[in-house]
């Protein structure tokens, strides 16, 4: 009977073995294909990035009167075009917008030349298209020169993307009143394009999710990311090759305006299929190893200990990413479990205080290693900061993407540890935007203090840091800078795959509202900022006595806020410049930057503490 039981419990420990054997093979595996599964998916996660560039960039280039004046023509001329002189509409139409003056012989050489499925071009159609927008345009002389104008600036858009090496089929705007969706106007040549109150079939063309913003709300949305069988995105395919669509959506006056761009993609799709063939016959070879290993890994009874001395010698190497696989019999499976929950929390303990470092000062991060922290969403109260660059955009339209990044981390690399000095924790970068929390993760009883403080040295640094590159003929950027106070809910978000942690609510949206209204080169702060702040005198800086309204949309009501002067300048854009060097038009201004020796008795007694605070 003895020796039954130990029969058994050798085959027990056998299996463990020949499992032991499947995770090695894993493991050794595993890394690899993790780094060419994430491949493609990087290569698609950047041309959606520059996607959104690119149609952010388009939707800023129209004029909202100028917009809804095309939604309007464009249904008004759905209603009267004839479906079948489709072409003949497209062909004329973008001829007159693109100001080409052509014979009808050199409109029909173009045209077949550019479409194979087309074999004739009628005179007649021709003549009868042209007396149609002839009549749309007679009455509304002004559309032409918009449509002629925005028709202009999709087209330079492509043109300028494809300089900065970045290629792309087309960019569309397109209208929809929630019955249908129309084109208004696109990037593409006269002989292949759309016109105003082109109907868009979404069925026919197999993307009903186009309009998803009729159900989700006005944002940016993609093509399905998850599509055959949950792995592959939803590509589309057609004669022009394989493509992938990102658009902006945004209500207009009961009318959603849909801002779109098509992005090849077909290496993408090439790389997908090719890596999952990859990974099958991967899969194929680990089961042939873990068949031919089997018989000969149940004799290899000292591999657990192997490995825990592999594990020790990798933490001694301070290599805390080594995870010892699970082998052995129970006894062994408990040790091994025991080190690896050991290193993880060696590991936890050293990238917390190795993060909280990069994005904490020392004193809070020494408080958050000594007193733990939430990560979960909690309400608390805070201070928020939005900061943005004025004119951005513009001054950066005819940049290469790598000197647009180094422009950016000059400025950040200078503005960022000032919030980790003054106590805050820096959100998020979003573009030319640093989005600060003073408050949260780690509470702070004067919040709105170091807050103020932050930005008021954040705008002196940037005169001193302008000055310099000015002197040195490098771009310059000014900025604008909101802070409202109040109860925020902050925590992580995100998923396994990536968290942050951040803030929500309306104290976060008010803050980047005000960073909006602010005056460029100054500070904008919220009545309740104010209240926190209004018994420190500030140095030489000018903050108005009484608060200013701001209307901010999505509120019924004005928003009171404070301006805060850091010098006597009034700070402007000069739309109408040809070098960078002029873009910003500076002038003196009549703010009272007031010292504290010259108040009166009486005005001293308002305030307990005087601050002045100096560039970095």
């Amino acid at each position: 009977m003895a020796e039954i039981k130990e029969k058994k419990k050798a085959l027990a420990f056998r299996t463990q073995l020949i499992l032991f054997g499947l995770l090695l093979v894993i493991i050794v595996a595993l890394p690899t294909l993790i780094v060419e599964v994430q491949r493609p998916w990087d290569e698609l996660g950047q041309l959606i990035s520059r996607g959104k560039i690119i149609v952010s960039e388009v939707k800023s280039d129209f004029n909202l009167g100028n917009l809804q004046k095309m939604n309007d023509f464009a249904f008004e001329v759905q209603k009267k075009a004839d479906p079948e002189n489709e072409n003949y509409l497209i062909w004329t139409f973008n001829l007159l917008v693109t100001g080409q003056k052509l014979s009808y012989a050199e409109i029909k050489k173009v045209i077949l030349a550019n479409n194979e499925e087309i074999k004739s071009v009628d005179d007649a159609n021709l003549d009868k298209a042209f007396a149609f927008w002839q009549e749309q345009f007679a009455n509304q002389t002004e559309l032409i020169f918009i449509c002629q104008k925005y028709k202009q600036k999709l087209m330079q858009t492509k043109i300028s993307a494809k300089i900065a090496g970045f290629n792309f089929d087309d960019t569309y705007v397109m209208a929809d009143d929630g019955k249908k969706l129309v084109f208004l106007l696109d990037g593409s040549d006269w002989w292949e394009s759309s016109y105003p109150g082109l109907e868009y079939d979404v069925m026919k063309n197999d993307c009903p999710y186009f309009r998803n913003y009729l159900k989700n709300g006005p944002g940016f949305d993609t093509d399905p990311i998850h599509y055959h069988y949950g792995i592959l995105p939803k590509f589309n395919t057609d004669k022009w090759g394989t493509w992938f669509s990102v658009w902006l959506a945004e209500k207009n006056n009961g009318i959603w305006n849909n801002f779109s761009v098509d992005i090849p993609a077909g290496h993408v799709k090439k790389l997908m299929w090719t890596i999952s063939i990859f990974i099958v016959s991967i899969l194929a070879v680990i089961a042939l190893i873990i068949t031919l290993l089997t018989s000969r890994l149940s004799e290899l009874i000292s591999k657990p200990i192997h490995y825990l001395m592999a594990g020790t010698k990798a933490v001694i190497e301070a290599n805390y990413e080594y995870v010892v696989p699970k082998a052995g019999s129970r006894e062994f499976g408990e040790i091994i479990d025991n080190f690896n929950d050991m290193v993880i929390k060696l590991k936890g303990r050293l990238n917390l205080k190795h993060m909280l470092g990069k994005l904490l000062s020392e004193e809070l991060a020494e408080r958050v290693e000594k007193e733990g922290i939430v990560l979960e969403g909690q309400e608390v109260e805070a201070t928020i900061m939005f900061t943005d660059f004025a004119g951005f955009s513009t001054l950066t339209q005819n940049l290469k993407p790598e000197e647009i990044f180094k422009l950016l981390n000059e400025y950040f690399e200078v503005l960022d540890p000032i919030v980790h000095k003054r106590g805050g924790f820096t959100d998020k970068f979003v573009g030319d935007a640093i989005v600060a929390i003073f408050g949260a993760p780690v509470p702070l009883d004067n919040n709105a203090e170091n807050a103020v403080c932050c930005a008021i040295e954040m705008q002196k640094t940037i005169r001193q840091l302008n000055k310099k590159r000015r002197a040195e003929g490098k771009i310059v950027f000014e900025m604008r800078i909101g802070l409202y106070s109040g109860k925020v809910i902050a925590g992580a978000l995100g998923s396994d795959r990536k968290i942050d942690y951040t803030s929500i609510g309306e104290t976060t949206n008010l803050a980047n509202r005000l960073e909006s209204a602010c005056e460029i080169g100054h500070i904008l702060i919220s009545e309740t900022t104010f209240e926190k702040i209004k018994h420190i005198f500030f140095e030489s800086i000018d903050i108005d006595e009484s608060p200013h309204q701001f209307e901010v949309k999505g509120y019924t009501h004005p928003i009171a806020a404070y301006n805060i002067q850091i010098a006597n300048l009034k700070i402007t854009k000069n739309m109408q410049a040809t070098r960078h060097t002029d873009f910003y038009i500076y002038e003196p201004a009549a703010h009272h930057l007031k010292k504290f020796d010259s108040l009166s008795p009486e005005q001293k007694q308002k305030f307990s503490k005087v601050v002045k605070i100096t560039p970095s």
